[in-house]
């Protein structure tokens, strides 16, 4: 049995990454749950019902990210892990300052959303080469989650701080005010969390983490894998539409709150979607790990999405039906809605990894997060049109969507390898002994 060395210094790398992404979260949605009182205080720049607001914000990040997600890619593999993150850490220090200081002026904020939004793809793209390097195989996994929890916890803490610290009340006479001191303190917040990353990211430890070492292939020989499997193709257009749907709404969460006859933008639909996500981002993937189906739960939790979709289509008739019960049909939707997309996501990178296997997993997750982007970007654009004209018409084209997807979905095979691929990993993990330092 051959023994590998691990270092405690990796849970200090991983918090790192981890604090990264959540300062990116922050800046990303900061206003996305109280975007009517953000439009509000700065309705003297900003000409009414156009594309040009508080969501411009938001798609700016998506748009950013479609068009440097492979350049961030080709920049880490070329100058590293850690300049890359550090660079990446640099740009969202000194961009969210000069947001928060200029918070006052939305073109300065709307040209630090577009620096912000540059190091959003390093970011998301260096996770698995993070984890693969300093951690051994039965910790990846959990390592890999914990990035995405904290991504979760970011955009939950936005829906939470941003709705407090803001008047979000139409009817009082100061509604909007705090916008400046929130972006501000968002801005010092996320200026020190990327300092310490600086700081304390290193780029890989002084002995591999596993027996089976992380492995780069060459760009093309990825894709040309990746390529050669037809049912990804499949899972990437239905996967595309879950996560587009996920980020365009969260993006458009007080939109649709207001859709829904709740005046005050108070982020509850967002807060309450968000905490029963993060249990769905658990649940569902640990059943399916238990019962070896990846098909089967991943169209349980279109079903389920579909279903939450439809609820907030059909919002208009059930307030003007029963106006005082609305409110409790939709925040028990958006649990619903959250549990079965933040269930799906993580299932669908996994169940991708392993159709494309022996494709590395960056190739998969890259594939299937520029195609949800790129399906994002265009509903959002859609929901922001003429401030927000057609955003009933956009969530009943996406019921429809999503009723094509769930049936889409049943053309796509099971994992070749969910059984082989872990039995697989059993033993490598077996094989290891690890030693602490």
């Amino acid at each position: 049995m051959k023994s590998v060395r691990v270092y405690k210094y990796r849970w200090v790398v991983l918090l790192a990454i981890m604090l990264l992404t959540i300062a990116s979260s922050f800046q990303w949605l900061a206003l996305a749950p109280i975007s009517r009182a953000a439009m509000q205080f700065y309705k003297g720049q900003i000409p009414e019902r156009s594309i040009i607001g508080p969501d411009l914000l938001t798609l700016i990040h998506m748009v950013v990210f479609l068009i440097a997600s492979i350049p961030a890619s080709f920049v880490i593999g070329k100058i590293g892990l850690k300049y890359s993150l550090r660079f990446a850490a640099l740009l969202i220090a000194v961009f969210s300052l000069i947001k928060g200081f200029g918070a006052a002026n939305f073109n300065l904020v709307l040209i630090s959303q577009i620096g912000l939004a540059l190091a959003h793809p390093i970011v998301f793209n260096s996770v698995t080469a993070v984890t693969a390097r300093w951690f051994p195989l039965r910790e990846r996994g959990f390592a890999t989650g914990l990035v995405s929890f904290s991504q979760y916890l970011g955009l939950l803490l936005v829906m939470i701080i941003s709705p407090q610290s803001v008047v979000t009340r139409p009817q009082v006479e100061n509604y909007g005010q705090g916008i400046a001191s929130l972006l501000f303190w968002y801005g010092i917040a996320t200026a020190v969390i990327s300092a310490a990353t600086i700081l304390l990211f290193k780029e890989k430890p002084a002995t591999p983490a596993s027996n089976e070492p992380y492995h780069e292939y060459g760009f093309r020989t990825s894709y040309r894998i990746l390529f050669h499997k037809k049912h990804m193709a499949g899972l990437t257009i239905v996967f595309g539409l879950i996560w587009g749907l996920f980020i365009a709404f969260i993006s458009k969460v007080d939109g649709i709150t207001a859709l829904i006859g709740i005046e005050n933008s108070n982020g509850i639909i967002g807060a309450v979607l968000l905490i029963a996500g993060m249990l769905g981002s658990v649940v569902i993937p640990a059943i399916s790990d238990y019962t070896r189906k990846r098909k089967k739960y991943f169209i349980i939790s279109i079903t389920g999405i579909f279903v939450g979709f439809i609820s907030f289509a059909v919002a208009p008739l059930i307030v003007n039906l029963i106006p005082e019960g609305a409110r409790i049909i939709a925040i028990v939707f958006s649990g619903v809605l959250g549990f079965f997309f933040m269930g799906a996501i993580p299932l669908g990178f996994q169940y991708a990894s392993e159709l494309s296997y022996p494709a590395p997993e960056s190739a998969s997750q890259g594939i299937l997060l520029l195609g949800g982007y790129l399906t994002g970007t265009i509903v959002l654009l859609f929901m922001i049109l003429q401030g927000g004209a057609y955003l009933e018409a956009v969530l009943i084209a996406s019921v429809v969507s999503l009723f094509a997807t769930f049936l889409a979905a049943f053309f796509i095979k099971e994992s070749p390898v969910i059984i082989t691929e872990d039995e697989r990993l059993r033993q490598a993990v077996d094989k290891e002994f690890v030693v602490l330092e």
